[in-house]
């Protein structure tokens, strides 16, 4: 399944991480850790007879400390019981994968002088100092957290902190 969806995403243009993707003889763990900092977003592929192992969830950890958008695929029925660590994302069936590749794109797309107004506001709102963003998860998360449910985006923590630095 997580060939297939890496497929999907070249397909679309994008450049997606697995772990069959990694060159041999390349340490996995650093090749995991380097994609995850590098990423713009995190699928989560949850099949209903399988549980997430504890790699999977310390991978979850860090994309969530690192305010990632996350996305969970479900490789079965739609009803299938998330386990609870996934419970707080959207699920979406492997049928629906176009809606995923959607979102992502949607993240890719130039933040407009409205979402510069959003996020300067929700800066000062947040009353953290840039430095301070860089230095505590969750002041950046809910930063991340205010601007996202304002926008109706998933932007990741680091795009926005960038931005704030531009700004």
């Amino acid at each position: 399944m997580a060939a297939d969806v890496a497929d999907r995403l070249k397909a679309e243009g994008l450049q997606p991480f697995h772990g069959a993707s990694v060159p041999v003889g390349k340490e996995i763990r650093k090749a995991i850790w380097d994609a995850l900092a590098e990423c713009r977003a995190f699928i989560v592929i949850v099949s209903p007879e399988s549980t997430p192992d504890a790699m999977g969830m310390v991978e979850l950890g860090a994309a969530t400390a690192w305010n990632k958008p996350i996305y969970v695929v479900l490789n079965g029925p739609a009803s299938s019981r998330l386990p609870e660590a996934l419970q707080a994302y959207q699920a979406y069936p492997r049928n629906r994968i176009d809606e995923v590749l959607t979102q992502i794109r949607h993240n890719f797309e130039p933040i407009t002088d409205e979402d510069r107004k959003v996020l300067s506001d929700t800066y000062r709102d947040v009353g953290e100092s840039a430095d301070q963003l860089t230095q505590s998860p969750r002041a950046l998360q809910k930063l991340v957290k205010q601007f996202n449910a304002t926008t109706k985006k998933q932007l990741s923590g680091t795009r926005l902190l960038s931005e704030l630095l531009r700004m």
